[in-house]
């Protein structure tokens, strides 16, 4: 599948107005790409925790992002579920903003398993 194929996929699961992640589960059931699929998601939310690890941690002169450890992968798993154009337009701030208003839900990689 190519890269924007699975971005269509993500955004019909419609994970930012229903974190139902056993509905999801239920409906990548179904695809034979589902595999391919998770490890996109995974690749996603791995390029964020390494691009923002460090204003995460406070390490590039900001005051941090305030989640602990298994949140900040909900956070960035987060990101990803909510398609394409949410996921490229992401900055420190909107990470922070999502984390201060806990903006964000556990976890996206769970309708994979």
């Amino acid at each position: 599948m190519s890269e924007k194929e699975i971005w269509k996929v993500i955004e019909g699961l419609k994970w930012k107005s229903d974190h139902d992640y056993e509905r999801i589960q239920n409906e990548l059931s179904g695809l034979d790409n589902q595999r391919e699929i998770e490890e996109f998601v995974n690749e996603k939310a791995n390029i964020l925790f390494k691009k923002y690890e460090s204003a995460w941690l406070g390490h590039d002169g900001g005051p941090g992002i305030s989640v602990g450890d298994d949140s900040w992968g909900d956070l960035v798993y987060d990101v990803v579920g909510r398609g394409e154009d949410f996921y490229n337009s992401i900055t420190v701030d909107k990470l922070r903003e999502m984390a201060n208003n806990y903006d964000f839900e556990e976890s996206f990689i769970y309708s994979f398993n």
